[in-house]
């Protein structure tokens, strides 16, 4: 499958009605795409951590499961006019924006 997210371009969420995620209404700048769960942040150790417990203690108890997600690309976004940035799973940036 092709990704159709590339580095350095801006993108927007979609709705909540139509994805079932509720990122703010901005836009979000692609800093960085890692192939599986990412070792090094953009700021600092908070990231990552933020990310695993958004995006994976979900799935903890579901080896293959939380295996699946953790070995896909993972999306670093910047938020337009701030200094944070969140890393987020394949399957959800492919849901969640446009």
């Amino acid at each position: 499958m092709v990704n159709k997210f590339k580095v350095g371009k801006t993108y927007k969420p979609k709705t909540y009605l139509e994805c079932g995620y509720n990122f703010p209404e901005e836009k979000y700048k692609l800093k960085e795409i890692s192939d599986g769960f990412p070792t090094n942040p953009h700021q600092d150790q908070t990231e990552l951590k933020s990310a695993k417990e958004q995006w994976l203690e979900g799935f903890e108890d579901d080896k293959e499961e939380y295996s699946k997600l953790y070995n896909s690309n993972w999306y670093c976004l910047k938020f337009s006019g701030r200094d944070h940035y969140e890393w987020i799973p394949g399957i959800v940036m492919k849901e969640a924006f446009k």
